[in-house]
């Protein structure tokens, strides 16, 4: 269990750079008019939600609980199956609330590194 939270936390991860330059590529007009403004963390699990998706896979879940437990019944498995399913819920909350802190973060840093490209240049050009 813990190995597949790591393995979903770093795609989260993954997705958070992703849209993260997606954004800037977005915003670009914003940023260098000066008037981006980071969107909060709520607006950022809005935004993951939409455009990165990591369902509950029931099927496979069934499989594993069948499995490794071989005499359970169907009540037993459905009850697992339930189980899994609120602690998966619960960590994609937890770890979208992760994955929008990050992406702000990145968002951020791509901004700043933006912005100090567009003064170097400025300096060097103007």
């Amino acid at each position: 269990m813990k190995r597949l939270r790591k393995e979903r936390t770093q795609l989260y991860m993954t997705d958070a750079k992703k849209c993260a330059r997606h954004i800037v590529r977005e915003s670009l007009g914003e940023i260098l008019a000066g008037t981006y403004h980071v969107p909060s963390p709520d607006e950022m699990i809005e935004t993951l939600k939409k455009g990165f998706e990591h369902p509950f896979d029931e099927y496979m879940v069934r499989r594993r609980i069948i499995k490794s437990h071989l005499g359970w019944s169907e009540d037993q498995v459905k009850a697992e199956m339930e189980a899994q399913k609120r602690r998966f819920e619960n960590e994609l909350v937890v770890n979208l609330r992760v994955a929008a802190i990050n992406t702000i973060e990145e968002v951020e840093n791509l901004v700043a590194s933006l912005n100090q490209a567009i003064k170097k240049w400025k300096i060097e050009n103007l």
